[in-house]
């Protein structure tokens, strides 16, 4: 017990983790959570682990802002040199774990924008949601809609971003599609004389209500079935949405020549 005393004394940021994890012992090591199946087990690590995570996280911000060095000035990516000093301006980071704040010293000049050295050398996005937090967002987008996988973060991470905020995070992290595959595009055609097929069909399926768009789901609450349970052709343009497939293949030329037969 003293050595833990003795590291809480030289890492004084770290004492709200340090706390979490000696209430997460106390929990687990108490009569009542004997009773605990393994399921509850999980779930209690799963939940206080994310917090015990983020209260470390902002620990490790909270000794960078303590041990930030006091320059005299700071030259911004404007080339215009920043002498004024404002220390412990704070912004919000959104990592994976839950909602941290940063704390940093502002350098700025008469009639420019500040700038803060720690935001670089953390390399902190211009909004407040973080790299984790984004290529989660990303992964799951490509696979789900956006409905479905904000509702993944807020289940799965201590994160959460709006929809119109992470329609808008997706665009960006796809701003580098076209340059990403024109660096890996070959200099030299394959040496290859087959051909290169893709092929690709879709087809309209019909919805169940709650999963509709929003504006889509308004249009076929106006329109009323008059065949039973059938829906017309009009009435499944607003309950469907397009399932696509696609497949790209590969296979050696069928050069037909006058003699040969059919």
């Amino acid at each position: 017990m003293s050595q833990a005393y003795t590291i809480l004394d030289e890492w004084t940021v770290f004492s709200s983790a340090f706390e979490k994890f000696s209430d997460m012992v106390t929990t687990l090591h108490d009569a009542p959570a004997q009773q605990f199946d393994h399921g509850q087990v999980e779930k209690f690590l799963e939940t206080s682990g994310r917090e015990l995570l983020r209260r470390m996280f902002q620990g490790y911000l909270d000794h960078r802002a303590a041990t930030e060095p006091n320059w005299e000035s700071l030259e911004g990516n404007d080339n215009l040199i920043r002498t004024h000093r404002r220390q412990d301006c704070q912004r919000h980071l959104a990592p994976l774990f839950g909602e941290v704040i940063v704390s940093r010293t502002a350098y700025g000049a008469p009639g420019v924008e500040s700038r803060f050295a720690l935001d670089a050398q953390l390399n902190l996005p211009a909004d407040k949601y973080s790299d984790g937090l984004r290529r989660r967002l990303a992964g799951d987008v490509s696979l789900i809609s956006f409905d479905e996988a904000i509702a993944r973060l807020d289940q799965t991470t201590g994160g959460h971003i709006p929809k119109r905020q992470s329609e808008r995070v997706v665009v960006k992290v796809a701003q580098d599609f076209e340059a990403f595959y024109n660096s890996r595009r070959a200099d030299q055609p394959e040496a290859s004389e087959d051909l290169l097929v893709l092929t690709t069909d879709a087809k309209g399926i019909v919805m169940r209500h709650e999963d509709l768009r929003e504006a889509t789901q308004k249009a076929a609450q106006r329109t009323q079935s008059v065949r039973g349970s059938g829906l017309s052709a009009g009435e499944k343009d607003k309950r469907q949405r397009m399932a696509q497939v696609a497949s790209v293949y590969t296979v050696a030329p069928y050069i037909r020549r006058p003699e040969t037969r059919l």
